[in-house]
């Protein structure tokens, strides 16, 4: 607020005030819904770029250990190379339908249960569940391994991350509100930044693990609806609901740097480290865009047709995107898209 003649425009905003409670009719200002964002169905899909696998149904969450994918679909974890998939030679892992978010370290698949964190071998398939039952994490919605080892857990219900080490509780850190997804985010010689979301309020906050303490919060525009972690402390989000792709760090605290216009349902996002673009799906148009943010507003450099209802994303480190279709239209290899 800018300072000075206070003193002289006080009476006169405050007989303006009054005059326009006094004569202003009754309004209605249209306030946007906030929250709870859901991606457009997409139409069927005419041709997807680069190869389609088929894959035996619906995928609802993917991410990658390493060079293994981990597909979700109900009460099953599929796990396998790109190579895998193409052949059919998969570990399937039998997993709780009412598992929530599925996330990655180098090795491991976490998987959020409830009173349970599983967190699954990627080579072998092997489980070793992790009780959260009598914790402030439980019942907990997403679960992530930082490269330093600690389990980080965040609640659907309670405003709490619970961080464990070693297999035992380390901290419980009040937080602001219910957690959604979980990231950890790489950050070049220093431990991993913690960024927690909540679909419901759209908002985004990075959790300072190490401390116990919460960071700020931020809010998502209008409905966040996916978050990804890039290099460096680069998080992606997709703000459904208001049309755009937001870019935020989270090196120290988190912080909003760019955000850009995206038509079309925005939902899936990545880091290509290869290309230094961000990747973001959008499920009304069946389409794959990347984003150049190198300059002060980001721009769209390029864009590829993906199968219907492409609600996962990743780049594997040789820059090969893959992308999963939600409607059981398969799994969508790109290795050379054209940007």
């Amino acid at each position: 607020m800018k300072a000075g003649r206070v003193t002289a425009l006080a009476a006169l905003t405050a007989s303006s005030l009054l005059l326009v409670a006094c004569n202003a009719g009754p309004t209605n200002p249209e306030v946007p819904d906030l929250g709870n964002a859901e991606p457009e169905a997409s139409p069927a899909s005419t041709s997807p770029a680069g190869r389609v696998i088929d894959v035996a149904s619906e995928v609802s969450d993917m991410e990658a250990a390493g060079d293994i994918l981990g597909l979700r679909s109900g009460g099953t974890l599929t796990l396998g190379t790109l190579d895998a998939f193409g052949s059919g030679d998969t570990t399937e892992v039998t997993v709780p339908e009412a598992c929530a978010d599925l996330t990655a370290s180098a090795d491991t698949f976490v998987l959020a249960c409830g009173d349970e964190v599983l967190l699954v071998d990627a080579a072998s398939g092997d489980i070793d569940t992790r009780s959260v039952a009598d914790t402030h994490a439980a019942p907990a919605a997403s679960a992530v391994l930082t490269s330093s080892g600690e389990l980080v857990v965040g609640s659907a219900d309670d405003d709490r991350v619970v961080v464990f080490a070693d297999g035992q509780e380390q901290d419980s850190i009040t937080v602001a509100g219910m957690t959604t997804q979980l990231l950890a985010v790489p950050v070049d010689g220093a431990d991993d930044a913690v960024v927690r979301t909540n679909h419901e309020n759209t908002t985004i906050q990075d959790v300072h693990w190490r401390d116990g303490k919460q960071g700020g919060t931020l809010r998502v525009g209008l409905g966040i609806g996916q978050a990804a972690a890039g290099e460096d402390g680069i998080v992606l989000a997709s703000d459904n609901r208001g049309g755009q792709l937001a870019v935020y760090t989270a090196d120290s605290v988190v912080r909003l740097h760019q955000t850009v216009p995206v038509a079309g349902s925005p939902w899936a996002v990545a880091w290509d480290p290869e290309r230094d673009v961000a990747w973001v799906t959008t499920t009304a148009d069946n389409r794959l865009r990347a984003f150049d943010l190198s300059t002060g507003v980001p721009e769209e450099v390029g864009a590829v047709d993906t199968v219907a209802d492409a609600r996962n994303i990743l780049v594997l480190a040789d820059g090969t995107l893959v992308v999963a279709s939600a409607t059981g239209e398969g799994l969508q290899v790109i290795t050379d898209p054209e940007i």
